[in-house]
């Protein structure tokens, strides 16, 4: 690998997981349930799944999820586990907002994690192609 492309995956790395372990802490001690106004212009069904996740219990096993990744993604020999981990979190979120909200801005905000969680994922396919390998 040259330098450039280790410097461009501990870039990617260090953003993707500063990013997650923010809103992982988000999720657990920086802000409470979403609630929302009666007149809001967000849909209906993305309204009531929000507030079943946090209501449940299951936002606060994604944020610690996302924390345990964020770190992971910092750590230049764990990057790519963490990468592995958070793409199936990330990739639900993508779609909980492509199917259920109508907000361009918010398939922008998860868009580009979900694409940046593929990039490590493809650029350290050095690391993984052996698995599917024959003997």
């Amino acid at each position: 690998m040259n330098k450039y492309y280790r410097l461009g995956l501990l870039l990617i790395g260090i953003l993707l997981g500063g990013f997650f372990i923010y809103k992982g802490l988000n999720k657990h001690f920086l802000s409470p349930c979403k609630t929302f106004d009666p007149d809001s212009t967000i849909p209906l069904d993305y309204q009531h799944v929000i507030t079943a996740f946090c209501q449940s219990g299951f936002s606060k096993v994604v944020g610690g999820l996302q924390i345990l990744s964020g770190i992971l993604l910092l750590i230049p020999r764990t990057r790519l586990f963490g990468a592995i981990m958070l793409l199936p979190i990330i990739a639900n979120i993508f779609l909980i907002h492509l199917f259920l909200d109508n907000r361009f801005d918010e398939l922008v905000e998860t868009g580009i994690p979900l694409a940046m969680t593929i990039l490590i994922i493809t650029m350290s396919s050095k690391n993984w192609r052996g698995i599917f390998n024959p003997l």
